[in-house]
């Protein structure tokens, strides 16, 4: 078959049948490369799939109508300004849809044979098409972020998640959009994550983001009491910290909560991570510290679940105690010929790596740990 029987209204025609797959696939491609729009995956099918039938239908007919489709960028672009996001990664999925649209007709090119002057055309038509897209999207983030940058609140409240998003933040850019937010930049900050939103009856110098599932303030450090015990609901409170660094502080806050929440850590009406900051780095990540627990005490698996504990209570004691039996005695309330069988059994279980620094505190890291754990079970 020569490309001559292809005219405007043949090519779309071959191209239509393919439309639901192409979109799953770009789609896919998406979500690999841009995971944050997985979080929003009904917007992004739709976007796409109005994207690829509009730009069949232009293959067709040149002068099909746009205004659904650039409605759709604009929104596309807007919702990135609204979220407090660049066009960074919606730029990046506009290359990834591209990409795979170019794939899949070149596919189809060497399928039906059609030529280079074809060819040629749908390549000039895809990447135009891509550019108007990208267009109407920078114009919908504009048109957002004029109406967000009107507002000192909106500005706030990008500020607060910028500090504490994932990216660390410079000086000279705090600096920056604090002035133009009204936020005076204190020394150090500290994170206090609230039980439930409060209403704001606080001044210029916190940041609060209620709208989190966890909501948040970041404050000024040292955290006065008074102010925390007007709030009203339960809070932790995270280590002091500069103000660029406000994430960390935020996050060992959130983990606090959760050891509260398990039992780890007992519940009051404001939890201090400082007062707690062995346990919050021994629970901070379960999943690493099960993986210590199973590599530094494997040898008691071969155990029965009664004698590991009672093993393993011994041992922390043991670590802890510097291997004295009178002492471990009267920590465990056992008589000390007890400890000794005890002791006997776990040198057989660990040989010389009861001898070894490091294997010790492992160990000991690991027990500890697991004592905590136990707390909330």
């Amino acid at each position: 078959m020569t490309q001559e029987v292809f005219g405007r209204t043949e090519l779309a025609a071959l191209m239509r049948p393919a439309i639901p797959a192409l979109v799953d696939w770009i789609v896919r491609e998406v979500w690999r490369e841009v995971p944050v729009y997985a979080r929003h995956g009904n917007v992004t099918r739709r976007g796409v799939e109005c994207a690829v039938v509009l730009f069949v239908d232009l293959v067709e007919d040149p002068l099909a109508p746009r205004d659904r489709l650039y409605e759709t960028c604009r929104r596309l672009g807007a919702g990135e300004a609204y979220e407090g996001r660049s066009l960074d990664d919606l730029q990046v999925a506009y290359r990834v849809g591209t990409r795979a649209g170019w794939r899949w007709i070149m596919r189809l090119g060497r399928r039906h044979r059609l030529s280079s002057a074809v060819m040629a055309r749908l390549a000039e038509m895809l990447f135009g098409y891509a550019d108007e897209l990208a267009r109407m999207s920078i114009r919908g983030h504009r048109e957002a972020q004029g109406q967000l940058d009107g507002t000192r609140e909106a500005l706030r409240r990008r500020l607060v998640r910028l500090v504490t998003g994932p990216v660390a933040v410079t000086d000279a850019v705090l600096a920056e959009l604090a002035a133009a937010a009204g936020w005076p930049v204190p020394g150090e900050v500290a994170a206090v994550v609230l039980e439930s939103a409060v209403e704001p009856s606080w001044g210029p110098e916190v940041l609060a983001d209620l709208e989190s599932s966890q909501p948040y303030l970041i404050v000024p450090a040292p955290v006065d009491a008074g102010f925390l015990a007007a709030l009203g609901v339960r809070v932790a409170v995270g280590p002091p910290v500069s103000p660029t660094a406000a994430a960390h502080s935020l996050r060992w806050a959130r983990t606090t909560v959760r050891l509260v929440g398990d039992g780890a850590l007992p519940d009051a009406p404001v939890t201090w991570c400082a007062a707690h900051l062995t346990t919050l780095w021994l629970l901070c990540d379960s999943p690493l510290t099960d993986q210590v627990a199973r590599q530094e005490l494997a040898p008691l698996t071969r155990f029965p679940d009664r004698t590991r504990r009672r093993l393993g209570e011994t041992l922390l004691s043991w670590l802890e105690n510097g291997g004295n039996s009178e002492k471990i005695a009267v920590d465990l309330s056992v008589h000390p010929q007890t400890v000794r069988y005890r002791v006997r059994q776990l040198r057989q279980a660990f040989g010389e790596r009861l001898e070894d620094p490091e294997a010790r505190f492992a160990m000991q890291a690991a027990l500890r740990a697991s004592a905590l754990r136990s707390r909330g079970a």
